[in-house]
């Protein structure tokens, strides 16, 4: 796997994503994987929790605009993507305080958390450029999405 692009499926991508707290971030992130019947609803409690209590042992507000909310769970089978563009930016408790605009929830499964510490770091440095984080916001669509992580290659 060279991207976390091809983890990510177009139902799975949110444009225009609005939201007045990180719970509420969270919330709706994973609302949305039910919605798309990524995940089953009668996990989301469990998934919520696991979420909520990572981010109180750090935030993963990452800084430049980027938040990785992710947690590990017995509940899934494989790695679940949800990416979320908001272009007003929402405060997530980001380690630089900033705004965040890019949302990426990933839920992995317990028995492949290793596997996935790599997509992690992956995603966080192909975010590090400014300039992939200024298009990343100010796409219009999926395909812009995959065009944009194709010429990162």
């Amino acid at each position: 796997m060279n991207h976390f692009i091809e983890l990510l499926e177009e139902k799975n991508f949110i444009l225009n994503f609005s939201a007045s707290s990180k719970e509420e971030v969270i919330h709706k992130l994973v609302s949305h994987a039910i919605s798309t019947n990524s995940i089953s609803s009668e996990h989301k409690d469990e998934i919520i929790t696991a979420l909520l209590n990572r981010e109180k042992t750090m935030s993963t507000g990452i800084g430049s605009g980027v938040a990785i909310p992710h947690c590990s769970v017995n509940v899934v089978e494989k790695l679940e993507v949800v990416c979320a563009i908001s272009k007003e930016g929402i405060l997530f408790d980001a380690i630089d305080h900033l705004p965040v605009h890019i949302f990426i929830l990933l839920i992995v499964p317990k028995s492949k958390f290793q596997d996935h510490i790599k997509t992690l770091a992956l995603i966080a440095k192909t975010l590090n450029d400014k300039e992939i984080r200024e298009k990343i916001i100010n796409t219009s669509s999926f395909e812009n999405l995959k065009k944009i992580f194709a010429e990162v290659n």
